[in-house]
């Protein structure tokens, strides 16, 4: 299986986005980005610790990577993966035992960003999942997100704007999501 590289774009909040922020992350060439949903509290711990500052050091990952053998880091990757049933989730690979642990997506690249392990995901997350990344124009106005990943209150109000835009392809692309979780939920 093909695993595409990646890296650490941005993070940053979303206006009006009840407290849901994004992680952009982006392949080695730059062309293609993986946008990941978290909370506030995620996203401020991971410019702390990009930023080394002193509150990381605190923080539940930090702490627990201390217990690892810090020579063995190099012994583990992230790996993001989807499937239509789950979305993207992640897991936590020993290169020497090939064990694999789920972690969240958002606390997986906390990890590698606290511990330097690198971040990896396959073909179909690149050509399937990933949208476009353009680096020159980084801004939550302009940053692109499946619909499978908002919150459901940001898809209602997604869909409240596409009605509004009278663009209703997205629309009902966005009200066939809605309903799908729905039908999920009363499984």
């Amino acid at each position: 299986m093909m695993l595409y590289k990646l890296k650490l774009a941005a993070c940053f909040g979303i206006p009006e986005g009840f407290g849901t922020c994004i992680i952009s992350l982006v392949d080695e060439a730059e062309k293609r980005a993986l946008s990941i949903m978290t909370n506030d509290y995620v996203a401020e711990q991971l410019k702390a610790c990009n930023s080394k500052t002193s509150d990381f050091k605190n923080d539940v990952i930090s702490v627990l990577w201390t217990l690892f053998d810090r020579q063995n880091v190099d012994d583990f990757y992230l790996e993001f993966d989807a499937t239509p049933e789950r979305g993207v989730y992640a897991t936590l690979v020993n290169k020497i035992t090939n064990e694999r642990m789920s972690i969240k997506t958002d606390q997986a690249v906390l990890l590698s960003v606290a511990a330097d392990i690198e971040m990896y995901t396959t073909e179909l997350v690149i050509k399937e999942i990933s949208t476009p990344f353009n680096k020159n124009d980084m801004s939550s106005a302009s940053c692109a997100v499946p619909i499978s990943a908002l919150p459901d209150q940001m898809l209602e109000k997604a869909l409240d704007c596409a009605i509004n835009e009278e663009d209703y392809e997205t629309a009902s692309a966005i009200r066939d999501e809605i309903e799908r979780r729905k039908g999920k939920k009363s499984e």
